[in-house]
């Protein structure tokens, strides 16, 4: 199959387009023939090597989480999929399968959702690592509740335009930061407090806005953006932090310091088993209105590395995806 692959690990210019084997489905795999792959700030971390301590390197290696597309193939074990079905996943990628930047992936059953009526094969491949990540943070590990004071730091990236809506869906009542450009496009989201980090004292308006501290509080940019997060949440409340891998201060240090105060503190990173019931019921969201996707920038496979600039970049609004075929 043509993919594209690194054979060392580095920058944009170690991704090569060419050929590797197709991969073979195990017994309870699917083989998806892909038509878009989802790109995010995890495949340049990846691609840079910094994934090593969470899956094993082994080269030539196809990088890249989300796929959608079509059933190709099952095994033995599969059932509920049939070749030709619409489908999108975060694939195997994350225990060391190869990639979505490729004409076909594997991904466990487990991981896989059907693509409902109304959703694109672009759409789709843009909602799994993102999607999956924001609301495992928020419900999973964070707890949200209706009427709790949120605010998501970071609000206009892709993984923050799911999380603000996913706590708007919820009955929280919502801020968010971001940059001016984007104060417009939070508001449209329907975020109650949107606060300017490059013209207001993000401590401030958020004292202003939760007198009595907030209620939960998702970082989705990293620990040096806002240092002093703690004081923002109220004793009992839940400060969640999406890692960064490049910007995430003492972690033990943090968790104590959150102890000491009685908040939550959580490092909540995406878990994909058994993804598939999440997968669904976000899609099923978003077919039926209630949340929107964030915009999406469209580039050819071959282009994948001004897709990683991009997004390497920090300040791409919405989602990134490269279009791997015509299906």
């Amino acid at each position: 199959m043509f993919a594209v692959i690194i054979e060392e690990t580095g920058g944009p210019d170690v991704l090569r387009y060419g050929e590797i084997a197709t991969p073979e489905p195990g017994p309870d795999d699917i083989r998806v023939r892909i038509a878009y792959a989802g790109v995010n700030p995890a495949d340049w971390k990846n691609r840079q090597g910094m994934l090593a301590a969470f899956r094993p390197y082994t080269f030539p290696c196809v990088i890249g989480f989300d796929a959608a597309g079509v059933v190709d193939a099952v095994g033995a074990n599969v059932s509920g999929f049939t070749p030709g079905d619409r489908v999108f996943t975060p694939t195997n990628h994350g225990q060391g399968g190869q990639g979505s930047y490729a004409e076909f992936a594997i991904a466990s059953a487990d991981r896989v959702a059907h693509i409902p009526e109304g959703m694109s094969f672009a759409q789709a491949a843009a909602l799994p690592v993102a999607a999956l990540t924001a609301w495992q943070g928020l419900f999973d590990r964070g707890g949200l509740q209706a009427g709790q004071m949120a605010m998501i730091h970071g609000g206009s990236g892709g993984l923050g335009g799911f999380a603000v809506q996913f706590a708007r869906w919820a009955g929280a009542r919502v801020a968010a930061t971001c940059s001016t450009p984007n104060v417009e496009y939070l508001k449209s989201l329907g975020v109650e407090r949107v606060i300017d980090y490059r013209k207001e004292n993000i401590s401030e308006a958020v004292a202003a806005w939760a007198p009595g501290g907030l209620d939960y509080l998702m970082d989705a940019v990293g620990a040096s953006t806002i240092p002093n997060g703690l004081d923002m949440v109220r004793t009992g409340g839940t400060f969640v932090s999406i890692p960064t891998l490049t910007d995430d201060g003492d972690i033990p240090a943090a968790a104590v310091a959150g102890a000491a105060k009685g908040v939550n503190r959580v490092f909540s990173t995406m878990v994909d088993v058994g993804c598939n019931v999440q997968l669904a019921q976000i899609a099923k969201l978003l077919v039926e209105g209630h949340i929107t996707l964030p915009p999406l920038h469209e580039y050819a496979l071959r282009d994948v590395a001004r897709a990683h600039e991009a997004v390497q970049s920090g300040h791409t609004r919405g989602k990134i995806v490269l279009k791997v075929a015509d299906l």
